[in-house]
């Protein structure tokens, strides 16, 4: 008897303990996962409350600077906005904010203009293209742009906005973040180009980044071009003795036919009309060879001088004969039109000629000093290539 009651009661516990290991999850307390399940709700709730909230705030105070003026701080905020929003999933409320942020930049990016510098212009306020050699020698333009807003009643300048410069073709070394100043004009440092004797293309944009989001507005960018000089030249010659000055000078042909298929593009201009100012151009006087009204399209004059300056007849124990010696000295300049850099220069001292006439020694004279010339261009022709392509600068 006494074991079967010992029996019933193991029974009735293992009854009682299957009952309770069935009941129904509840409320805290009444079952395992019902310990955090509440909590971990309320957590994403609240976080999607403080999300909504700080979207809202940003939305709300970007739109109210930007109606006070402070626009470049008003589109911080905005962009703010979509980097807050950036790896979050979105409610409706939430996904509704982004879009009015992302319409509101739409309209302020169609009411931006990015301008080029006053350097970067010409008389008629077209944009200009630069010189790559201007920049390898420290005196070329760097990119500059000024950021305005259409207010409707005129144009606002915007400071404080992140202009963002990079190379789009070619390379080199530039500052790539520039902040507009008070006068909403940024400016780039342009330190380098890799290569000069190629277009180089470097672009200016407004791009916002908060917290490793980038928001770039479409449209608002400026390019500026660096372009190697056109290998177009103008050949000038002047050929000369103390008395007169030659018509048709020897030289030429020497010269020209020894550059023109390595270096240049040829036009020809006659140094004797240029009287007095052969000289000034020959140094490089940039107010004379603007003087000369060349067209726009010629970058380098090639100048040569070829100047007899000594001619004599043979004289031998106080007899005269019918020989005449000269010497001529033959010099070759290249020069920058822009602004009267010489970029080579090349001489042939004291050439001797002979002939039996005074005339016909001074003849000799240029026509040997003309194939000196030629060969002392000859063998500089990587040098004055160099000179071209702005490595020897």
């Amino acid at each position: 008897m006494k074991v079967y009651i010992k029996k019933l009661i193991v029974l009735s516990l293992l009854i009682l303990l299957a009952s309770c290991g069935s009941l129904p999850e509840g409320p805290a307390g009444a079952g395992g996962s019902g310990i955090t399940a509440a909590p971990k709700a309320a957590e994403a709730a609240k976080a999607d409350s403080d999300l909504l909230a700080r979207l809202e705030d940003f939305f709300t105070n970007g739109m109210d600077k930007i109606d006070r003026g402070s626009y470049s701080e008003g589109i911080r905020q905005l962009v703010t906005v979509l980097s807050e929003a950036e790896a979050a999933n979105l409610s409706a409320a939430e996904a509704d904010v982004i879009t009015r942020t992302e319409q509101e930049l739409t309209k302020i990016g169609a009411a931006l203009t990015l301008d080029t510098g006053s350097e970067w212009q010409d008389a008629g306020k077209n944009q200009i293209r630069a010189s790559s050699l201007d920049v390898a020698s420290g005196q070329g333009i760097s990119p500059s742009v000024i950021l305005t807003i259409n207010i409707g009643a005129g144009r606002a300048l915007i400071p404080g906005a992140p202009i963002f410069f990079e190379f789009v073709k070619g390379s080199g070394l530039l500052t790539s973040l520039s902040t507009t100043n008070d006068y909403g004009q940024a400016n780039c440092s342009l330190a380098r180009l890799d290569n000069t004797s190629e277009e180089t293309v470097v672009r200016a944009s407004l791009v916002y980044q908060v917290r490793g989001y980038s928001y770039r507005f479409q449209g608002v960018e400026r390019s500026f071009v660096y372009v190697p000089p056109a290998r177009r030249a103008t050949i000038l010659v002047m050929e000369k003795t103390a008395e007169r000055v030659a018509e048709d000078p020897v030289i030429l042909d020497s010269v020209y036919n020894t550059l023109k298929d390595v270096a240049f593009d040829f036009s020809q201009y006659n140094g004797v009309l240029l009287g007095d100012e052969f000289a000034k151009v020959f140094g490089g006087d940039p107010l004379a060879i603007r003087g000369m009204g060349l067209e726009k399209e010629v970058s380098y004059l090639v100048m040569v001088m070829n100047d007899g300056y000594y001619v004599n007849q043979v004289e031998m124990g106080g007899k005269k004969y019918n020989i005449f010696k000269s010497q001529t000295t033959a010099t070759t300049r290249i020069i920058r039109v822009a602004d009267g850099k010489i970029m080579y220069s090349g001489t042939a001292q004291s050439v001797p000629g002979q002939g039996g006439t005074l005339e016909k020694a001074v003849l000799d004279g240029f026509r040997q000093a003309a194939a000196a010339m030629a060969a002392k261009l000859e063998e500089d022709l990587s040098t004055i290539a160099e000179a071209l392509t702005g490595a020897s600068e």
